[in-house]
């Protein structure tokens, strides 16, 4: 869309305005006058009305004071009674004369035509409107506008009484058009009667033109519209029309009109003048307009071209406004100078905060990524050194976030003290590049430096660092393959406590294979395949010589990884924050096996291995809980096992949720007791019933006395609290001759059993279920 320019802009506003304002005096005038119009018009055919029918009444009083002195005469009654109508024609022709009347007749009580002075009533005829005798005997007098041969008469009719009515006269008097002219001087509008019948026009006279007689007699009944009449000129004429009287199925309509250009032709001519000054007014304004318009946008041009050297980064230039200018110009130029300078030190400070980390002030990751890529596009060798603060998220935790930015901010100091170029990647990884490639020796006491404690308010922090080294180009050509391999190298040497590592090509292919064992655990867990499968390993109850309860043991067969041991994957699981999947699917899968083996008539308990994170998890036990109510099942149908080092991590907490389990009746076990270092710190607190043995104390228990001894003392410990023990690791008939012989409650091992499948499971234990394990095999 092409922009406007300024001058343009002011005058079509000019322009608009104007033209706005003169269209608005017009509709206003319009309306006004229009409004003001059919105010006068409804008055003077209100007034014309009132007029009309007032000397109608009037007519209609002559009328009845020239029938009474009529029906009044003796003579006239007497020549009635005896049938004289020789003498009755006589009077009736004299006093016709005398009132100037157009009818006069004399009509019989059943509504004959006795006597008649006009051919428009023949004698010995019916009377056309016999309703009207009726309404005149009922009455003694009745009046109305009839319709005879073709002419419109004003009749009144009134009854012979010698005493009781006789007969009828009946006196009339002919609308005719010179009335109505007459109407027309005195009310100052064209009159027009007319007679209908069932809708239809009988009869019409009137004083408006014969040309335009018929036209308002088909629009009088149209509304008044001011645009119609006053602009296209449609109706010649406005009317009004009312009802004079009805006599059976006819009716007298009067029809009123007045020429409309009487009433607007003042309004047409002021129409014309306003039009004709606002015409001038929008001439002299468009020249004043484009003028003023042509001195404001002078200047701004000129500060246009400003702001453009401004944008391509000129912010030398000087601004200065012209005397004649307007304030408004000198103060617009005064701001432009001072948004140069503002603009200058922005873009100073955005340049530095583009290529600079606003914590630290080394470089960010967005600038020493295009540093490196040129310098690999160049062709030079360098070494590339992350450094990276390990357990700095512990650091946040214990000491605050601010603590840790203080660290942070102190070893970035320290590596730009070094020299060459320093960079902040991520949290809390660093990157340095080296003036001189760096040995491991040299790498070595480097790191001793960086690890100086730092000091904050008080608090002396020990710094702890891991140090991964890349060798470019050898081990990376671009930038983001070098951040890439820097995060694994970083995160192996965390992983494996070797502080100070280079990158090698195989710990990318361990970094990638746990990429690979996290995408295709999440598709198993989320599809239907049979890829994850549990594998149940007996317990014999020792003192029972019964298999009681069985440990479930996942088991991953991957399509496109092949079997992946549970050790590889759990932990993996553990770290990527999905392990709560993995149990749900294990529980669900427990519980389904177990209601199977309770329908093949075998009674276990099914223990299930829970990850630090499901003991922390306070969701856990209401779903365990659900699933089994679900399926009607008993909380004893499962048992959970832990490890110490599980709890040692937060115990206050661990020991709050397993409590809630042991309440719901579940039984708990410490795995692989022995193996942490804080054992016997925790078991008095622990609300587990069993201790399981951990099997490297158990696997050469029959030739080692040094696990004998371990055994032993953790079997006392374990009667000393009220627990049962589990051996893990039973391979041989010696060491379960051993446990039985020192009270050892529970056997678990090869020499029982290996983890087998469910199906297998059951197959197993029916074809054991007699068996004395005690006995030598």
């Amino acid at each position: 869309m092409t922009a406007m320019s300024l001058n343009k802009s002011i005058f079509r506003l000019i322009v608009g305005t104007v033209l706005f304002t003169a269209v608005g005096v017009l509709i206003s005038m319009w309306i006004t006058t229009a409004t003001h119009a059919q105010k006068q018009l409804n008055r003077n055919l209100t007034i014309a009305q009132g007029v009309l029918q007032q000397v109608l009444v009037s007519r209609e009083q002559q009328l009845y004071n020239s029938a009474d002195v009529l029906t009044s005469d003796f003579g006239f009654k007497q020549a009635v009674a005896t049938q004289d109508e020789g003498t009755i024609r006589s009077v009736l022709l004299n006093h016709g004369n005398r009132i100037h009347a157009d009818l006069m007749a004399l009509i019989s009580l059943d509504g004959q035509l006795t006597s008649s002075t006009s051919a428009a009533l023949p004698i010995g005829s019916p009377f056309p409107y016999a309703d009207f005798v009726q309404q005149t005997i009922n009455e003694s007098g009745s009046t109305s506008l009839m319709l005879f041969d073709g002419k419109l008469y004003q009749v009144i009719m009134l009854t012979v009484d010698a005493p009781r009515p006789i007969a009828l006269t009946l006196v009339g008097f002919e609308l005719e058009t010179e009335l109505l002219t007459q109407l027309k001087s005195i009310t100052q509008l064209d009159l027009s009667l007319q007679v209908r019948q069932n809708n239809n026009l009988i009869f019409s006279t009137s004083t408006l033109p014969l040309g335009t007689q018929t036209y308002i007699i088909e629009d009088e009944n149209s509304s008044f519209n001011w645009w119609d009449t006053a602009i296209l000129k449609k109706h010649a004429y406005i009317s009004k029309q009312f009802q004079l009287s009805e006599l059976q199925d006819q009716q007298v309509w009067v029809v009123l009109s007045e020429n409309a250009e009487h009433i607007f032709s003042e309004f047409n001519q002021l129409q014309l003048t306003i039009t004709l000054v606002a015409l001038l007014s929008m001439v002299i304004t468009l020249l004043f307009g484009a003028m003023f318009a042509r001195n404001l946008a002078k200047p701004l041009k000129k500060l246009a071209q400003v702001a453009n050297r401004i944008s391509l980064g000129n912010y030398q230039q000087s601004l200065s406004a012209d005397v004649d200018d307007l304030t408004e110009v000198q103060d617009l130029s005064r701001a432009f100078s001072l948004m140069q300078d503002n603009i200058r030190a922005r873009e100073e400070k955005i340049i530095f905060q583009a290529n600079h980390d606003l914590l630290t002030h080394v470089n960010n990751r967005y600038h020493i990524e295009k540093v490196i890529d040129g310098k690999l596009q160049q062709g030079d060798s360098f070494q590339a050194i992350g450094i990276n603060i390990f357990g700095f998220r512990g650091i946040n935790d214990i000491f605050g976030y601010h603590s840790g930015d203080i660290c942070l901010k102190v070893l970035a100091s320290r590596v730009s003290a070094l020299g060459g170029l320093a960079a902040r990647l991520t949290g809390g990884e660093l990157l340095w590049i080296p003036d001189v490639i760096q040995n491991k020796q040299q790498l070595s006491e480097l790191k001793l430096r960086l690890e100086q404690p730092v000091e904050e308010t008080g608090v002396v922090i020990n710094l702890k660092v891991a140090i991964g080294i890349i060798d470019c180009p050898t081990d990376a050509q671009t930038a983001q393959i070098l951040f890439k391999r820097m995060n694994i190298v970083l995160d192996e040497a965390q992983i494996t406590r070797q502080l100070l590592l280079s990158f090698d090509p195989e710990i990318e292919q361990r970094y990638l294979r746990r990429l690979s064992i996290i995408v295709e655990l999440k598709k198993a867990l989320a599809s239907n395949q049979q890829e994850l499968s549990l594998a149940y390993q007996p317990k014999l109850n020792i003192s029972a010589n019964k298999i009681k309860s069985v440990e479930a043991l996942i088991r991953w067969n991957s399509v496109s990884l092949g079997f992946v041991s549970p050790e590889d994957f759990i932990g993996i699981a553990e770290q990527a924050g999905f392990i709560d999947k993995i149990t749900d699917w294990v529980i669900t899968r427990a519980i389904s096996d177990g209601q199977m083996l309770l329908e093949a008539g075998i009674e276990v308990c099914i223990a299930i291995n829970l990850s630090a994170h499901d003991v922390m998890n306070p969701d856990l036990l209401p779903l365990v809980v659900s699933k089994l109510e679900a399926r009607n099942l008993p909380r004893t149908l499962l048992s959970f096992e832990i490890t110490e080092s599980d709890v040692v991590k937060d115990p206050n907490k661990a020991i709050k949720h397993l409590l809630a389990f042991k309440d719901y009746g579940f039984t708990l076990a410490i795995d692989d007791f022995g193996t942490g270092y804080s054992s016997m710190a925790y078991l008095k607190n622990l609300p587990v019933d069993t201790l399981k043995v951990d099997k490297s104390f158990v696997l050469k228990l029959n030739t080692q006395m040094g696990d004998q001894n371990i055994v032993q003392t953790v079997l006392k410990l374990a009667k000393s609290f009220g627990m049962d023990v589990v051996a893990e690791g039973v391979e041989n008939q010696e060491t379960l001759a051993l446990l039985q012989l020192w009270g050892c409650e529970y056997a678990q091992g090869y020499h029982i059993c290996k983890p087998i499948p469910v199906a297998a499971l059951i197959d197993w234990y029916h074809a054991n279920v007699n068996q004395n394990w005690l006995e030598a095999q």
